[in-house]
């Protein structure tokens, strides 16, 4: 096979294996490149198509269904058809170059019948190219359990979190100190005094300041819950979920004296990884945050937790384009017992920070709700919207702060996250 058949061939592959289980796009992708000697201008096509044709499957799909009523997307077929009207219809690929490498590919799986399927479908399509208007083709075809927990939001907030999946998301940079954010001269826009929000193709290690460790990257709404904490100098801090890191960063440049959690012995590297670049220096606790031991209290506890991470669509659109839902059960428990954990480990009158990057109400507000209703000793501080600035929009009625992923797209653009702020009535004995 030529190069163009194999990559072909790898793109349908790591479609599949997306599709078929719990892996992220990076996980799939380094899987199945590692399995064929590709150079890295190929591994750059291959990751652009597998990224654009899941970013773009609502539209794919619509397109797949002018022709034909029924497809079984068990079927290897579907995956080539997919990527390959990705590639015409997005990546502007001569019609005739992606049919043939397709079909040769597709001899892969020694079938005249997916071969000739796959040729007479992409042939029939393309020469009624002309006539499909893409702009029109704005049904939704996305997982009905998506639907369901976006349902109570208005139908043009709706299209528009629809809309923003397609779209790429910016690169969001949190700065040691404020001074240093001249070094990167690439057009950006000032997020705060000391992030900023760029959009560029080049690699993140060849922009200034990285190795010498001057900033990290983090979307603008995960930096929030750090922000929403006043004089966080020597106050003891517990982050429950650490890796990658980002909060435990801004609350170590912060001042606090901090201890971070991690049960993942690969995440813990990673988070030592960016410590050393950033020249932090790490107190971690490498164990099940709800078996650590309770006679350590702390000032502010931040828990920014597991979830269905259904906020992150615009940088992980194969959450919507697996067959399996996220197990929201699961996130929901551990999450109401890590807030039950949290009330173990917090002084009176401290604070805890509970965020999610989910738009699931159950992973949010609800789960908040249900904590108030049961434990009495504490009470909703209610954000309030000058803590926000200029984004006071993002501040809800209930004093919680929640964004969607459309949410300043005019602007620079940021995760959907919900962030609820906790605190512990103080005693009187």
């Amino acid at each position: 096979m030529n190069d163009g058949t194999i990559t072909r061939l790898i793109i349908v592959k790591i479609l599949k294996k997306i599709k078929e289980s719990t892996l992220n796009i990076d996980e799939c992708f380094e899987t199945e490149t590692k399995k064929y000697k590709i150079s890295d201008k190929d591994k750059r096509y291959v990751y652009n198509v597998v990224l654009t044709t899941i970013r773009n499957i609502n539209t794919i799909e619509q397109i797949f269904k002018l022709f034909v009523s029924k497809f079984n997307k068990k079927e290897i077929s579907y995956y080539f058809i997919i990527s390959a009207l990705s590639q015409i219809f997005f990546l502007k690929q001569k019609d005739y170059a992606v049919i043939n490498s397709s079909c040769e590919a597709a001899k892969e799986f020694n079938s005249k019948k997916i071969i000739n399927f796959i040729n007479g479908l992409l042939r029939n399509i393309c020469r009624k190219k002309t006539d499909i208007n893409i702009r029109s083709l704005n049904k939704s075809l996305h997982p009905n359990w998506f639907k369901n927990i976006i349902k109570e939001l208005s139908s043009k907030k709706r299209r528009a979190i629809y809309k923003s999946i397609t779209k790429k998301p910016n690169l969001h940079i949190n700065f040691k100190s404020k001074k240093n954010i001249s070094l990167i001269k690439d057009k950006n826009i000032r997020t705060s005094k000391i992030s900023i929000s760029i959009n560029t193709k080049k690699n993140i290690e060849s922009l200034p300041g990285y190795k010498e460790g001057l900033w990290w990257v983090q979307d603008y709404a995960a930096t929030i819950p750090v922000k929403l904490i006043k004089n966080l100098n020597n106050k003891k801090v517990l982050d429950m979920c650490s890796a990658p890191g980002g909060k435990t960063f801004q609350l170590l440049n912060a001042g606090a004296i901090v201890t971070s959690c991690e049960i993942s012995e690969k995440r813990i590297q990673i988070l030592n990884l960016n410590a050393k670049r950033l020249n932090f220096k790490l107190q971690i606790i490498k164990k099940d945050i709800l078996k650590i031991s309770t006679k350590e209290k702390y000032d502010v506890i931040l828990i920014d937790a597991p979830c269905s991470s259904t906020g992150t669509i615009k940088k992980n659109p194969e959450i919507l384009f697996r067959s399996k839902k996220p197990n929201f059960n699961f996130f929901i428990n551990l999450q109401y017992k890590m807030l039950e954990k949290a009330s173990q480990l917090l002084k009176d009158g401290g604070i805890i920070i509970f965020s999610t990057c989910s738009l699931n109400s159950l992973e949010g507000k609800k789960q908040i709700e249900k904590f108030l209703l049961n434990y009495k000793e504490y009470y909703n501080d209610f954000i309030k919207k000058n803590e926000m600035e200029k984004f006071s929009n993002l501040i809800t009625p209930d004093g919680y702060f929640q964004s969607y992923p459309c949410d300043l797209e005019n602007m620079f653009g940021i995760d959907g996250f919900f962030i609820a702020r906790l605190k512990k009535i103080i005693k009187c004995y």
